[in-house]
């Protein structure tokens, strides 16, 4: 079956497919004859729901998998191009990333924006939904999605907690934001932050008490930080309010990539959920975004400092107390 081939995409044009980003293969390689009748099915079923809905963008279920479809007008044909989506939303702690960035993610009663950044087909919505269904998880609550159109399977029951997904319009994600916060969810996920009035509602609801997750395309975490501002200025049309209003709202910026022969997120996080990260909230206040650099090393150096054992503790001979020879691990 195809799920089982584990590729990246599928491009499915009337007489042939073509499958790309399986490890290993020169890319893109034709579509296996076993596959045939199942990617026939895939066609009718892309065409069907091209026609109900009457975009050129949207999701659909075959066979336990899940696929973000795109369509593409060539010269010759119609080709439906098939990102493999998982079947399944991860467990963040099953991502790859620091357990220190997970610990701070995972934070009960988390309030303020999270802005997952980076280049196209890296991961972000995959991170994004972990976070949101591990949160559920632990924590209980009501999250809503608005997306165009919904990629992971994020829909019903994940613990104690419930997530409803919505499918919203570009270019109308604003009011479906400022609407969504009138259901009182604990979490909002925005699918992408593309325009100015989205990227405003975003900060709006975060400085209310709500724990809102967005996408965002930027090469890194300062750059992610000054398209927002950019982007919600042109609401605000007052560049202090802006910055001040991006200062109040932001908890977490995380860029990522994928790097490797198996595909590893490489993450780049600036945390401003605690006491200690004043500084890097005025900086951005006064919209040194570039100077978030340093302190996104600091906060990493920190974090691996904090997780590094105690030395044991020795007396005034230098030789290691009785109390701490126990925790000593003895060679065998």
């Amino acid at each position: 079956m195809l799920k089982d081939i584990n590729a990246k995409d599928i491009y499915l044009g009337k007489a042939e497919a073509w499958i790309s980003g399986i490890t290993g293969d020169h890319d893109p390689i034709p579509a296996p004859d076993h596959c045939l009748e199942e990617l026939d099915e895939l066609r009718a079923m892309c065409a069907a729901a091209s026609l109900e809905s009457s975009r050129e963008e949207f999701s659909i279920r075959h066979h336990g998998a899940s696929y973000r479809v795109s369509t593409l007008n060539s010269l010759s044909d119609t080709i439906y191009v098939l990102r493999c989506m998982p079947a399944s939303v991860p467990g963040i702690d099953e991502l790859n990333i620091h357990p220190g960035y997970v610990s701070q993610l995972m934070k009960p009663g988390l309030s303020g924006l999270i802005v997952i950044a980076g280049a196209f087909a890296q991961g972000k919505t995959t991170t994004a939904s972990a976070i949101i269904a591990s949160r559920l998880r632990h924590h209980g609550g009501v999250a809503i999605t608005i997306e165009d159109p919904p990629e992971m399977p994020l829909e019903g029951k994940h613990g104690q907690g419930i997530c409803y997904q919505t499918w919203v319009n570009q270019g109308q994600f604003g009011e479906a934001c400022r609407k969504t916060a009138r259901y009182a969810p604990n979490m909002i996920f925005l699918g992408e932050v593309r325009d100015a009035e989205t990227a405003a509602e975003a900060l709006r609801a975060s400085i209310n008490g709500r724990l809102v997750i967005c996408t965002t395309h930027a090469d890194s975490v300062p750059t992610a930080i000054e398209r927002l501002y950019s982007l919600a200025n042109g609401v605000t049309g007052n560049s202090d309010d802006t910055s001040s209003l991006l200062a109040s709202g932001l908890l977490c910026i995380l860029h990522q990539r994928l790097e490797g022969r198996i595909k590893r997120p490489k993450i780049e996080f600036l945390w401003m959920g605690d006491e200690e990260n004043h500084g890097v909230k005025n900086t951005i206040r006064l919209r040194r975004f570039d100077q978030v650099g340093s302190e996104i090393t600091l906060q990493f150096n920190r974090m691996l400092m904090s997780a590094r054992p105690s030395p044991p503790l020795q007396n005034a001979a230098g030789n290691v107390m009785e109390a701490d020879r126990r925790s000593i691990p003895r060679e065998r």
